[in-house]
């Protein structure tokens, strides 16, 4: 790429600050329409068939949403989930590594762990207009 001058910088900053307004603007507009999409939803239950309500406009769907572990209605905290981890069978139990956590370590066994397995941890940073 050619290089870049102030003024196209300011004006590049400029056309992304003006656009994320608008997206802003356009995401509150499609969060109210899908809340009256999600009200008629709930209210025609029984109108639906294999999952689907075909209107006019179009066809309003059910999507399965991801399965979450809520105790009296509350999501369940890291700790009380580990604890759930620690007594379920290892077949429904995955291990999973923070990996924002061990980029930020200085912990010389976590390093060594990393380094013996040719293994190195780095971030995908990206510039952002604010």
């Amino acid at each position: 790429m050619e290089k870049v001058s102030k003024e196209q910088v300011e004006e590049a900053v400029r056309t992304v600050k003006e656009l994320k307004i608008k997206v802003a603007d356009l995401n509150g507009r499609i969060k109210d329409a899908e809340a009256v999409v999600e009200a008629y939803g709930l209210d025609h239950m029984a109108d639906f068939s294999d999952g689907r309500l075909a209107l006019e406009a179009g066809i309003i769907a059910i999507k399965a949403g991801a399965a979450k572990p809520v105790k009296e209605g509350k999501p369940l905290s890291t700790a009380a989930r580990s604890e759930l981890a620690a007594v379920l069978p290892p077949a429904y139990v995955k291990v999973a590594c923070d990996f924002g956590v061990l980029y930020d370590s200085h912990d010389k066994v976590v390093r060594q762990i990393l380094k013996a397995r040719g293994v190195e941890i780095i971030r995908d940073d990206k510039f952002a207009v604010i």
